[in-house]
């Protein structure tokens, strides 16, 4: 597949592919719909549907049935450019469903030179694995001070730190972290499969901003993607947000906008 072949339609293959062993884990794929979920995070953004057509009523109280059966809520993702979009997003605010999320996904066109004049490593031991997850913590921390500033604001929960560990030494991810005088400051992932890439948990710790460090990173892992032939790289952020200017001055393009609508009553 390269970057043309890439659409809302084919969306969630292309992440489970890429995210099968680091936070997803059981696929099936219907006529209307596709469900992923995990068997190591719980949370609405790795147990989630994607409605590939328009759905009937019917056919929605039966994807939720099969949330609740995994003990989570129903998490559906429809793709702004989809024929069915208007309809199944309607059908969905009818229901109890709130929108939750809107990403972009963006295909890397061409990056500018950027300088790497920092000590980049890739994660290969216990003390590697630390500095990631403590850099990783802390540029997801929504408890700080200027929250408002921090565009990666979230919890970072046990789940995630199992699921890093869990690919530490695969061949199909690469962790890395950036320091600055041996303090690690900015880290990102790369997954990789049969020429598709995803870059992944980019993020800074608090102090350490507008420094420069994430562009060194997303810069290293471009060039590890280069180096392996990849043909099409991707990157999954916040619609309209800082993240997505922050990644068009690197090459990244916007691709498709996919919107999450979230049911929470039931769990």
């Amino acid at each position: 597949m390269n970057k043309e072949e890439m659409n809302s339609n084919n969306c969630l293959d292309i992440q489970y592919m890429l995210l099968k062993d680091l936070y997803f884990g059981n696929k099936k794929t219907y006529d209307d719909y596709v469900l992923c979920t995990s068997n190591v995070v719980d949370d609405h953004f790795w147990n989630i549907a994607y409605l590939k057509n328009n759905i009937s009523k019917e056919l929605l109280n039966n994807i939720e049935k099969e949330f609740y059966c995994i003990d989570r809520n129903p998490s559906l993702y429809i793709g702004r450019d989809d024929s069915s979009y208007i309809q199944n997003r309607k059908l969905l605010l009818n229901n109890g469903y709130e929108l939750n999320d809107t990403d972009v996904y963006m295909v890397l066109d061409s990056i500018p030179q950027i300088t790497i004049n920092t000590k980049i490593k890739v994660v290969e031991n216990e003390k590697e694995y630390n500095d990631y997850m403590k850099v990783l913590a802390s540029a997801y921390n929504d408890v700080i001070e200027n929250a408002s500033e921090n565009v990666y604001a979230d919890s970072i929960t046990d789940c995630y730190y199992k699921a890093i560990k869990n690919t530490i030494n695969s061949k199909d991810h690469l962790h890395i972290v950036c320091y600055d005088n041996d303090i690690p400051v900015s880290v990102a992932t790369l997954s990789y499969v049969d020429g598709i890439g995803g870059i992944n948990n980019v993020g800074t710790a608090q102090g350490y901003w507008n420094k420069g460090y994430a562009k060194q990173v997303i810069a290293y892992l471009v060039r590890k993607f280069e180096s392996l032939g990849g043909k099409a790289l991707i990157l999954c952020t916040e619609y309209q947000s800082k993240n997505q200017q922050f990644y068009e001055k690197l090459g990244f393009e916007e691709k498709y906008v996919m919107e999450q609508y979230y049911k929470a009553n039931k769990i």
